[in-house]
């Protein structure tokens, strides 16, 4: 369980960092937007990031910690699947902004979540654990992902942050259900 929460903040901030490195270089140099445009909703990926962040302590009392990750990375998911299609020049900047409103509050839910996932008596170590896997998935996917534009080009940075999300969606199904298996509760 331990591991899978790692695995958790890895994903999930590499997620984070790539969309925020790469996003720039594909509307620009693959999708044709102007630089002031591009410039413009890539900061307001981070606006919205701000504000979904800000917003995030008010609606997990309404949903609860356990459905606002869910919706969270489905919604996310959905905002890299619309980047994906490239419907237009103003779907692609929605699409980057609704990926900042939609991931900002997984961070802190997860770990909020963590002594649900893994017990207590393990919570305190985990949670060293998923900071380190954070950092390190902040210093790995990016990189990762620009290798791959690299030698295919940057139409693959979508179909990256859907594989990250999804896998992060399953992986977190995984982790609620061995929490549940354990006699752990999720109910925050």
């Amino acid at each position: 369980a331990a591991w899978m929460s790692a695995g958790l903040f890895f994903l999930y901030t590499g997620a984070e960092v790539a969309l925020g490195a790469w996003a720039y270089s594909l509307l620009v140099e693959s999708r044709g937007i102007d630089a002031g445009s591009a410039g413009l909703w890539v900061g307001s990926y981070w606006a919205f990031f701000t504000v979904g962040r800000l917003a995030a302590g008010w609606y997990a009392e309404r949903m609860g910690i356990h459905f606002m990750v869910i919706f969270s990375l489905m919604l996310a998911l959905l905002g890299a699947v619309w980047l994906w299609w490239n419907p237009g020049n103003r779907a692609n900047l929605w699409a980057v902004a609704l990926i900042g409103l939609a991931i900002a509050p997984v961070f802190a839910a997860l770990m909020s979540g963590t002594s649900g996932r893994v017990g207590e008596h393990f919570a305190a170590n985990t949670i060293g654990m998923q900071l380190a896997a954070g950092g390190l998935g902040a210093a790995i996917i990016p990189g990762l992902v620009g290798v791959l534009a690299r030698r295919t080009s940057l139409e693959v940075i979508p179909l990256c942050l859907m594989a990250l999300f999804a896998v992060e969606l399953g992986l977190y199904t995984l982790a609620v259900k061995t929490a549940s298996r354990s006699g752990h509760s999720l109910a925050a």
